[in-house]
């Protein structure tokens, strides 16, 4: 028997992302300025959310944090070339929109998605407090399969609707803009930050590899 797995939805997590010196200065800067300001209003559900300008902030912290993000994006865009056999014959220029989202006691995010961006991701430079053996889901990250659901098999779930992540210090998150995903709600006692951005690939046709 041979089995296929198509249609696969590429979701990479990387642990080695951690600067943690930088990190705490992110998370406290944007908690100081979710007390400051504003922000904006999107897919959030209460918490705040910044201007989608961090990737254009001097700070080294910010500046560094998108070299992060773009060192992990081109590793996931190699690798599934590299699955896919698929050669990679020019270079790309990654064009990145990044904001904070400061989520405090009962905060959530609702179903969304960022399908014009290439690539989604999401870091964590402060995860929050949660009691997780008291409220599991908490803060938890969900993705919805994007196929058109089937009929169920009673008593197994051999095809999950959602598959979700709980959010660590020092995480990245890489996933496709199209997937739709959303937020459980946090509860914890101090703030919980996570900082998302959009990602695009766009060619250089001046060069190739």
């Amino acid at each position: 028997m041979e089995g296929l797995a198509l249609f696969a939805t590429p979701i990479f997590t990387f642990a080695d992302a951690a600067e943690p010196a930088l990190d705490r200065e992110l998370a406290r800067r944007m908690i100081a300025e979710s007390e400051s300001s504003p922000g904006i209003t999107r897919s959030n559900g209460g918490g705040w959310h910044s201007v989608p300008d961090l990737s254009q902030r001097p700070e080294p912290c910010f500046q560094d944090l998108m070299r992060r993000v773009v060192a992990r994006v081109q590793a996931v865009f190699f690798e599934l070339a590299r699955a896919q056999e698929a050669a990679v014959d020019l270079r790309y220029r990654f064009g990145v929109q990044a904001w904070a989202m400061v989520m405090r006691d009962g905060d959530h995010t609702i179903v969304h998605d960022h399908a014009e961006s290439h690539f989604s991701v999401v870091y964590y430079p402060d995860a929050g407090d949660a009691d997780l053996a008291r409220h599991p889901d908490s803060g938890k990250l969900c993705f919805l399969d994007p196929r058109r659901g089937g009929t169920v098999i009673s008593g197994i779930d051999l095809f999950p609707s959602q598959f979700a992540i709980v959010p660590q210090n020092g995480q990245l998150v890489v996933f496709p803009g199209w997937l739709q995903h959303f937020v459980q709600p946090y509860r914890g006692t101090q703030p919980r930050v996570s900082i998302s951005c959009n990602v695009r690939l766009e060619a250089d046709l001046r060069a190739s590899i």
